[in-house]
Parts: structure tokens; sequence; C-alpha cells
């Protein structure tokens, strides 16, 4: 997951709160210290990595951008906040569905039999679009905003794990998404892609709220696109310097 929760939402919150205009100035040049050693380790050398695992980090960063644009919003929103048809927790349990969905279909497409059908069999998806199953996410129906973020957060896990292992050489072999025809490769950048529409929806149900979110929004994009491979005591450092901003 990007960096804290609690702390995380205890920092958007202050854009609510009457500070000062030289307290505020202060927070916001501090938390873009935080960003800039976040970049720092982003660009840091990487371990040897394959081409799988670089297109997994896209989608750590788009998870990171869902979680700046909904932590610290209000629970009753989930059900109240509306796009259409669509209350924001009909989106989040979507997004999460959709995430267990794509691991699936990706895992198949890459690994399939040649004389296999191109089409993940039905029996072989998860859950259905919209739901994701009620055995280990069962919570997303009543859960709070912090309780659906490490949801979809453990979704992601479960992909990287499905995923990350899978050779490079399956890259090109073909698969579906919906009705149309692209390559594994393509297949798994769509995992980010969904992620950051996501985010999008979310922002247009709820807002975009105010400065200090929107710095967090890009330092938990920027923890994305290293956490899955910094070193643990450089990402603790780091949360440690996000749960000093709330003291």
């Amino acid at each position: 997951m990007p960096p804290p929760l609690d702390a995380l939402a205890a920092l958007v919150r202050l854009d609510d709160c009457a500070l000062a205009t030289d307290e505020r100035s202060s927070r916001q040049d501090t938390l873009y210290g935080v960003l800039r050693r976040e970049q720092a380790i982003a660009a840091s050398a990487q371990p040897a990595r394959s081409e799988v695992s670089r297109i997994l980090d896209f989608a750590q960063a788009a998870l990171g951008d869902v979680v700046g644009v909904l932590i610290g919003r209000e629970d009753r929103l989930l059900d109240s906040a509306r796009d259409g048809e669509w209350s924001l927790r009909d989106v989040f349990r979507h997004a999460i569905a959709v995430e267990l969905r794509y691991a699936a279909q990706v895992e198949y497409s890459a690994s399939r039999a040649d004389t296999d059908p191109i089409q993940i069999p039905p029996a072989l998806l998860p859950c259905d679009r919209l739901s994701p199953p009620d055995g280990e996410f069962g919570s997303s129906r009543s859960g709070g905003v912090l309780e659906l973020l490490q949801l979809l957060g453990t979704a992601r896990t479960s992909t990287d794990a499905r995923l990350a292992r899978l050779p490079d050489a399956a890259l090109g072999r073909p698969s579906l998404w919906g009705k149309q025809q692209i390559d594994v490769r393509m297949r798994l950048h769509q995992i980010a892609v969904h992620l950051t529409e996501t985010a999008i929806q979310i922002e247009k149900i709820v807002g975009s709220g105010g400065e200090l979110r929107a710095i967090i929004r890009r330092c938990c994009m920027t923890r994305g696109m290293h956490e899955r491979w910094s070193p643990p005591r450089e990402r603790t450092v780091m949360d440690d310097s996000y749960r000093a901003l709330t003291a």
C-alpha cells in the first residue's frame, strides 16, 4: 500500500481546517520536500527486473492516485455521493472486482496452451465485474473509506503475486479485452489504466480537494512507482515523515 493511510487522512483533513497562512505554507513546503525524497527513491538504481514487473509499477502508482483522491473523505459519501446510477461504493467495488478479473485474464492469456481458446473460460473468473467475492471482500459492502482502500490494496497485492513472475516472452501472446483482440502486454497495461479511470471517476463524484490533497496524490503515485522494489527501510523512513507532518 502507499504511505500510512491514517497519516494521509489526517493530512488532507487539514485542508478543511482554518490554518494560518504561514502554517499552511509551511506544511506544503514540508510535503513538497517529502515528494522530492519519494522521487529520489523512484529515480535510484533498480534491481534487475522484468518488463512485466515494470508494467505492474504503473498499476501500483495508479493505486496511489486512487488512495490520494479518496483518503480522508467522510464514510457517508460512499453511499450518498453518486455518478448517475453508480454510488461511490459501487465504483469502488467495481474497481476491486475488475482488479481480480484482470489478473485472472492476464494469467490465462499468458499461460494457456496454444490449443486453448483465446477467451478465458467463465469458470476461471473469480467474480462478476460489479461485485468482488464475498469471502475475502464481503466487507466492501459496508466498510468505510479506509477499509475499502485496504481491500483494493489486497486485490492489487494478489495481482502482483499472480503475475509478477510471468515471463516477458509471453507479452506478445494474443489476449481478449472484451471482444477486442490485443496482446498480453497491452492487457497487462490495462490494469493501471482502469485504476486511473477509477481515480478520475471518484474525483468527478467528490471533487478534487485542496492543495495538500493535490500534493499527497502525487506523493502516493510516486510511492507506487518504487514501492514494489525499493528497500523496506527507505519506505519506513518515508512513512515516518508523513506521520511527523500530522504532529
